[in-house]
């Protein structure tokens, strides 16, 4: 017993050994990046897009101010009005990092339509966006320490709102909260230890956003009644104010196929999934979405 033990475990060691193999990748000098642009406009709010230049290989230590596309020439157009964005930047706080974007002057309005045209390294990209949808009331809101979906069990909220009739809507969870540094994130990023705060008492704006877009089809003027995971640890007491955003049918379908590519990543038996650019010549979305009045919710316990 005791030579075959020594045997088997010398031959996992040189197993493990020989798996393990540094490699050197030369990247094409010539490899051209694409063009990603992400802009979702409120009506009240000024614009904010994302853009950012693609890289021939995947890396959590590339930064967002490492990808963006400096030098871009971005105007956002409605009728006679031309609105000439400028490169600014936020500081996350929880990330700890500077996060570039483009940055409009005119806040958005209902019932106008906007058209987004950016220019980058002598190519154009142009897109247009309606702000009509209809918001929707929140009816209800309830704490779930667990429910299922193809991800697996979550913990979170579950919302219940009354679909507008007679037109098809898209749906998508957001809550604004106040945290501090010793709230993690629920998953992608729970091991993440913010270094940036002045203190364990300083608290800073984090805003989830929902993965998963609900629609009304086969629910056209019904209740809709929606499972949300939320991203962000939370103990009993902690408040959020949450908004229901209703979103035009481009934005709905790309967050819906982002959503889905990440369940086939994650899932081997799911068919993989494309991304379907609503942008041509680049990969993103330039949409619109409506808020519905927030409504404060408190957890009524500790994260599970």
């Amino acid at each position: 017993m005791k030579i075959t033990s020594r045997l088997s475990t010398a031959l996992l060691g040189l197993a493990l050994t020989a798996c393990k193999k540094d490699i050197t990748i030369n990247f094409p000098a010539d490899h051209n990046s694409k063009i990603f642009i992400e802009g979702m406009l409120y009506p009240g709010k000024k614009p904010q897009i994302y853009i950012s230049k693609s890289n021939p290989f995947f890396s959590s230590k590339v930064t967002p101010q490492q990808v963006f596309a400096r030098g871009a020439v971005v105007k956002i157009i409605s009728g006679p009005t031309v609105d000439v964005l400028v490169a600014d930047s936020v500081f996350n706080k929880f990330r700890c990092r500077w996060e570039p974007f483009y940055r409009g002057n005119i806040t958005a309005e209902y019932g106008k339509t906007y058209t987004l045209e950016l220019s980058f390294e002598g190519r154009t990209y142009s897109a247009s966006t309606t702000i009509n949808q209809v918001a929707v009331g929140i009816a209800s809101i309830e704490y779930t320490p667990e429910f299922f979906d193809v991800y697996g069990g979550h913990d979170g909220v579950i919302i219940t709102i009354t679909d507008h009739p007679g037109r098809r809507d898209y749906y998508r969870f957001q809550m604004d909260r106040m945290i501090d540094s010793s709230v993690h994130h629920a998953h992608v990023l729970d091991r993440f230890v913010n270094t940036c705060v002045s203190g364990p008492a300083e608290k800073f704006a984090v805003r989830d956003i929902g993965r998963i877009v609900f629609n009304d089809e086969n629910a056209d003027g019904q209740k809709i009644v929606m499972s949300i995971e939320v991203a962000y640890e939370y103990k009993k007491g902690d408040k959020g104010w949450i908004f229901i955003q209703s979103l035009d049918k481009n934005s709905a379908e790309f967050y819906k196929d982002l959503d889905d590519q990440l369940q086939a990543i994650q899932n081997p038996f799911v068919e993989p999934v494309f991304l379907t650019t609503k942008i041509p010549g680049a990969t993103g979305v330039f949409g619109s979405a409506v808020l519905s009045d927030s409504v404060m919710f408190i957890y009524p316990r500790n994260n599970p």
